[in-house]
């Protein structure tokens, strides 16, 4: 009886290491794809990252996908896809401001700090156990020159230390376009960029959209459709860029872009 105890934890230990191998080879190569060359020490932060998603799961719920594989593919890769866009825009040397609008588990702000990690990043989430989780992830990741605000995106936008202060600002799977673009703009500066992860429903939700962006100081550079080698979906990036400031009106008080999204 004892033999076979003993004999069962080697195999649990090395299958434990066979899943770790194949995480770490999976980023590696999955990073290439989008031309980001991850070292050693990038993807431990990746994989310790995972583990404690996968420690507070246990009781939060945290994001929807459990399988860490899974959260390689459909969201730590998905993240990584506009890191191109950030360093086009980037010149050499200097350090940009990013904020990751509803970052909830810290997609896509955690895993483009990890790639750039010379960015200042600002997480901004309104629920208290999901900052309560980001925090603990930028402490045992040890990721500097980043933080953690609770507040909701309409207040955020109205002050005066954040508003019109960021080079980027990213959201991913928050709310329709229109309403996005209240939360986000408000926050961009000047010749800076706005970038909403969007799937295949862009085209319904840019048509309504386009004087909004408008309105709010921005204007539709471009769209870009990437393509994850671990799945079929296709992400469109929409690329906003911010070309007058925003009107002081806006972003509107807690609860109105969503209960009465602009229209004009």
């Amino acid at each position: 009886m004892n033999k076979n105890n003993n004999c069962g934890k080697p195999v649990n230990n090395t299958f434990y290491l066979l899943e770790e191998n194949n995480l770490r080879k999976n980023i590696f190569l999955g990073s290439l794809s989008f031309g980001i060359n991850l070292n050693n020490k990038e993807i431990d932060k990746v994989i310790e990252y995972l583990k404690i998603i996968k420690q507070y799961q246990k009781k939060v719920n945290i994001t929807s996908t459990i399988d860490p594989l899974d959260i390689v593919f459909k969201h730590f890769l998905d993240s990584i896809s506009c890191v191109k866009f950030i360093n086009y825009e980037t010149k050499s040397g200097s350090r940009k401001k990013i904020i990751d609008v509803g970052s909830g588990a810290g997609f896509p702000g955690i895993p483009i700090k990890i790639v750039l990690s010379k960015t200042t990043m600002v997480l901004l989430e309104a629920r208290k156990n999901k900052k309560i989780f980001l925090e603990t992830v930028l402490k045992q990741l040890e990721l500097k020159n980043t933080y953690v605000f609770q507040e909701r995106a309409e207040n955020f936008g109205k002050m005066i230390e954040h508003r019109e202060n960021y080079h980027f600002v990213l959201s991913r799977a928050v709310a329709s376009l229109g309403i996005l673009c209240e939360y986000c703009l408000p926050l961009c500066k000047l010749g800076g960029v706005m970038m909403a992860f969007k799937g295949s429903s862009y085209r319904e939700e840019l048509k309504p959209s386009f004087e909004v962006i408008e309105r709010l100081g921005g204007c539709l550079e471009s769209i870009n459709l990437m393509k994850n080698p671990h799945s079929e979906h296709v992400r469109s990036i929409l690329i906003i860029r911010k070309v007058k400031s925003t009107p002081d009106k806006y972003p509107r008080r807690n609860g109105i872009p969503m209960k009465r999204p602009l229209c004009f």
